[in-house]
């Protein structure tokens, strides 16, 4: 195993600040910890092309993106995990059956973002559909609700052992994907691919779907502004998004 030093940052509440900018302290300071050889990456639940346009002035050597579902090194795809076409139909199709017709989904995957949302999804760039005629394979299905219990029904239209499923904190929304479409697999595929540990990563997270990832790497921190459930499973703590947390934990321990 090569003893090489992986950053992974979320960006939602944690490299993010609130308006979804990132600073150019922190855009100066991954770039000095990747002179030195580190390696720097993004591990978020947006869509890749969601992801992409925020990024100006970043380079990242790795991104994780749609919740996990897909993950690249230096360009090059090194794990993905998809529902099938058919799979997304049918839970497409449950979902409406459950919960009508105006039951607001948004399906990501490699290509794009697709809604039929009517407003607008805050800062995403999204493809608006009315999903009658969709086939596409998704990475993540995102469902406007905080009923545990309507999800799991629709899940079990494909059979809920093959899903993973988590609320998001900041929005009424759950997130439904394949039981390996997590930042832990895209991780574990990180590690084989470059040939380094878990415990050679840190990692930096505010919400549900960081939790994981905080646990599995050998260094997880939470931002001062995470709930308090990713407190709870971090090793340490950071400022937060708006004071630049992971930028100044990144300055003290690699780059002063």
């Amino acid at each position: 195993m090569e003893n090489k030093t992986v950053i992974l940052s979320d960006l939602d509440g944690t490299l993010f600040h609130n308006d979804k900018s990132i600073s150019a302290f922190t855009k100066d300071v991954i770039a000095s910890a990747q002179s030195k050889g580190i390696l720097f990456g993004i591990s978020t639940s947006r869509a890749l092309v969601n992801a992409s346009k925020f990024l100006e002035g970043l380079s990242p050597d790795i991104m994780i993106t749609n919740g996990g579902g897909l993950a690249f090194y230096k360009d090059k795809k090194i794990y993905s995990s998809t529902f099938s076409a058919s799979e997304t139909r049918t839970l497409i199709d449950e979902a409406f059956r459950l919960c009508g017709k105006d039951f607001t989904i948004s399906v990501d995957n490699e290509t794009g973002l697709f809604s039929n949302s009517k407003e607008e999804l805050g800062d995403k760039f999204w493809t608006y559909t009315d999903f009658a005629d969709f086939s596409e394979p998704a990475m993540k299905i995102c469902l406007k609700t905080l009923d545990k219990t309507i999800v799991e029904k629709i899940l079990l239209s494909i059979g809920i052992e093959n899903a993973d499923y988590l609320p998001f904190s900041d929005i009424p929304w759950y997130k439904i994907s394949k039981k390996d479409a997590t930042k832990e697999k895209a991780i574990e595929a990180l590690c084989s691919s470059i040939n380094i540990r878990p415990e050679n990563i840190v990692a930096f997270g505010d919400d549900f779907n960081d939790i994981g990832m905080l646990k599995m790497c050998g260094k997880g921190v939470a931002m001062e502004n995470a709930i308090p459930e990713v407190k709870a499973s971090a090793d340490e703590i950071c400022q937060s998004n708006e004071n630049d947390g992971v930028a100044k934990w990144i300055q003290r321990r690699f780059v002063c």
